[in-house]
Formats: structure tokens, C-alpha cells, sequence
């Protein structure tokens, strides 16, 4: 189930484990395992799959993120009333936080009407946002951190579902991403590109060249 290519001669510490949204029991068990024997540190499971994870991880020192998907417009009441009850209930199950995966474009609205509630809701959790990182363009990057700021958010994860070679400019992009990266944000920066040890590699290296106080705190998620 886990490519332990990635971790075979490597000292980077960095990596977590997405589990797939469709799981069976047996696979969160064996997926747990995995993460407990590679020391992971951090699991991404479909909301529906944090209960019954949890039992396996719990005082393991291996965070659970529940995944969601910002469904409908950011500025509807009603989408946000039911993501924030989704939320409560994962945290309450075991969930150390949550990943909320949004459309660049609704980063404002989403920000506006969360961030009033996301200390009461969040108490003691953590929050990541997910963007896409092809839809952020190289000017965009300060109301990126700005709206994070703003929403006390523990870090930004950048997913790249769709990998066109070169004509996605995927360096380009990582690089604006940390040339507009202050020494004072406190983010984590995590990331989710597959099992594309390529990308990870690029990655890596331009932290390391262009914001090396950062590489403690990427972490990239791969595929279980």
C-alpha cells in the first residue's frame, strides 16, 4: 500500500500518509501500522474514517487530520454551518485537526466567515487550508499569508493534483510560494503531490536554497 521508496536512504523526517477516502477497516489498520513502524508523524483520513482509526494511534504521537472539501460557495451560511458541525464532530472523535481544501479564488470569503470562530472551534486543534498551487499565481502569494494570518491557521498545504511537465511551471510556482515567504510567519508548509519523488525532490531542494529556517517545517503527504 505505501511506496517505501521514498524512505529507503533517506534522512528527511518530513513525510505523512494521505489515506484514500474509500477505506476498509483493514486498510486503516494496516495504514496506521505503517504509520507507527516509519514514525510518520501525521495521517490524512476522509472524516467518516477518524473514529475507527483513532483507537490504533491514539498516544502513538501520530496526529490524525480529518479531510474536507469546501463544497459550494464560501459565502453560503449554510455550506459553512455544515463544515463547521463536520469539524466539531471529527474533533471530538479523535481528530487532531482538520485539512479544509478550498478554491484559491474563495480564500477571502472562506477566511471572512471562519475566522471569527476558529479559536472556539479549533481550541487547541489545528488547522491546515489546502489550495491548489496551480491556481495561485505569482502575485498572489501575500493575501495567501495574509488570510492565513488572519485565520490563525497552523499552515498551508499546496496540493497538485494534476501534473502537466513543464507547462505547469511547478518550480515557478514553489519558487514564488517561498520568494514571498517572511522570516516571521510562524506556518507550516506541508504538501500533498503524490507519490512524485520528483516534485518532493525539487521541493526540498529550493527550501533548503531559498528558505532553509523553513525545512523543519514542510512535510510532504504520500499516497497510502
Amino acid at each position: 500500500m505505501i511506496n517505501t521508496d521514498f524512505f529507503i536512504g533517506d534522512d528527511f523526517k518530513g513525510f505523512a500518509l494521505w489515506i484514500k477516502s474509500v477505506a476498509e477497516q483493514t486498510d486503516l489498520a494496516y495504514s496506521a501500522e505503517c504509520a507507527i513502524e516509519q514514525n510518520l508523524g501525521f495521517v490524512s483520513v476522509a472524516p467518516k474514517s477518524v473514529p475507527v482509526i483513532w483507537p490504533w494511534l491514539e498516544n502513538k504521537k501520530i496526529k490524525i487530520f480529518a479531510r474536507f472539501y469546501l463544497d459550494g460557495s464560501a459565502d453560503s451560511v449554510d455550506t459553512l454551518s455544515e463544515l463547521t458541525i463536520n469539524i466539531n464532530t471529527v474533533l471530538k472523535q479523535g481528530a487532531d485537526g482538520a485539512q479544509v481544501f478550498i478554491r484559491f479564488k474563495d480564500l477571502d470569503s472562506f477566511v471572512s466567515q471562519l475566522y471569527l470562530i476558529r479559536d472556539d472551534l479549533f481550541f487547541n486543534k489545528d488547522l491546515y487550508v489546502g489550495i491548489n498551487i496551480a491556481d495561485i499565481g505569482h502575485f498572489d502569494w501575500d493575501d495567501v499569508w495574509k488570510n492565513l494570518s488572519k485565520i490563525h491557521a497552523t499552515g498551508l498545504i499546496l496540493a497538485f493534483p494534476m501534473d502537466d511537465g513543464d507547462r505547469s511551471d511547478f518550480v515557478g510556482r514553489i519558487y514564488s510560494a517561498l520568494e514571498s515567504w517572511n522570516k516571521n510567519y510562524d506556518f507550516n508548509l506541508h504538501f500533498a503531490l503524490g507519490e512524485n519523488p520528483l516534485r518532493i525532490e525539487q521541493t526540498k531542494r529550493l527550501v533548503q536554497s531559498m528558505q532553509p529556517d523553513l525545512f523543519d517545517k514542510i512535510r510532504f503527504f504520500i499516497n497510502a
